[in-house]
């Protein structure tokens, strides 16, 4: 989310190049992309366990179809496998899935349980990757970002908010303002918005996150889907809020009344990852693999608002789409690590707070 074709070709568009990058790779040799070479062991199909929706349709676009393409392969999607479920297909040894599109937080978690496979490194080049993005036993799948956004009725041009801070400026930014109702995600922006620097919000102070909430408490509305944090913010019930961005750009685009910004944004992602057991783990790697090449990921975040992983692929996208992606830059990766060691007794601390509310 295995082509290494980089024509250097003069009057055409990068669009162009991703284009012929993609027919060109698909006439080589599986073992000239860097894939296993074709033996009776490939499979018919893999089974990548993934959430559906708007990311499955432009992984399809970008990855599924573009594998099958150059192995022969079909993809077949399944339901989101997470912890539990991956718990019970490991103590049962019937692992049913071959890849894993996981949330970044659980990946580290399945890591440490030991029910991860190692990835392949042999087959990209890792120092192409993102540091952040390139682990031994999962890969992050995109740069995407939970952003600032507000409605413009209420707050356009120059009064546009510009960082989290202004959520906690409610004479500034008066009215109802909007998060997710999970503490992965939410305590960061509460810490940011208190004015907390981008390299002092982790470990995380629960304390001193859950007292910015406090601040914010009577005018607060809690979201629980990304569909629901855009559409709050666009019908004007919510003026100021958190988002993920390729959420608020889709109706931004239709004209709705809303905007955003990459400024300080936290930066999630998914993962790929291969589950313990997996029955075609060479296949599996290769799948992996194939995300990483820039070509493919171009693919993806020409589909979908997120960014690549792998670096290069933006130097094969359009300039006015770099704008549109989340910059790593200007931003606050989430720290995964952080909340598989710590998560537990945080997210209590958060739902009690939820209760006493």
């Amino acid at each position: 989310m295995v082509e290494k074709f980089r024509p250097a070709v003069s009057g055409l568009s990068r669009r162009d190049v991703v284009k012929m990058g993609a027919a060109a790779a698909a006439s080589l040799p599986i073992s000239a992309l860097g894939f296993p070479a074709l033996a009776e062991d490939k499979p018919e199909k893999l089974v990548i366990a993934s959430g559906g929706g708007a990311l499955d349709e432009a992984y399809k676009k970008a990855y599924w179809d573009t594998f099958t393409a150059k192995t022969g392969i079909k993809i077949i999607t399944t339901d989101y496998v997470g912890l539990a479920q991956l718990q019970a297909m490991e103590e049962a040894s019937n692992v049913a899935v071959d890849v894993l599109n996981i949330d970044a937080a659980e990946a580290p978690v399945a890591g440490k349980k030991g029910w991860l496979e190692p990835i392949d490194w042999s087959l990209s080049d890792r120092s192409k990757v993102l540091k952040v993005a390139a682990k031994d036993d999962h890969v992050l799948a995109e740069v995407a970002a939970k952003v600032l956004a507000w409605n413009t009725e209420t707050f356009p041009g120059d009064k546009a908010p510009k960082d989290w801070t202004a959520m906690w400026d409610l004479k500034g930014y008066p009215g109802k303002r909007s998060l997710w109702k999970q503490a992965f995600q939410t305590l960061e922006v509460a810490l940011m918005g208190d004015g907390v620097p981008l390299d002092k919000v982790y470990p995380i102070d629960a304390d001193k996150a859950l007292a910015a909430l406090d601040k914010i408490r009577p005018n607060l509305l809690w979201w629980d889907s990304g569909a629901q944090s855009a559409q709050l913010i666009a019908d004007g019930e919510s003026v100021i809020g958190s988002s993920w961005s390729g959420r608020a750009a889709k109706p931004k685009a239709e004209g709705a009344h809303i905007d955003f910004t990459f400024n300080k944004a936290l930066l999630v992602a998914g993962a790929w990852a291969i589950p313990k057991g997996a029955k075609n783990l060479k296949w599996s790697q290769a799948f992996i693999a194939h995300t990483l090449v820039p070509e493919n990921a171009a693919i993806y975040s020409q589909t979908i608002a997120y960014g690549p992983v792998v670096p290069d692929a933006l130097k094969l996208l359009p300039a006015d789409r770099v704008k549109q992606l989340p910059d790593p830059s200007n931003g606050l990766f989430s720290d995964y690590a952080f909340w598989a060691d710590a998560g537990d007794a945080i997210i209590k601390k958060f739902n009690d707070w939820l209760t006493k509310g």
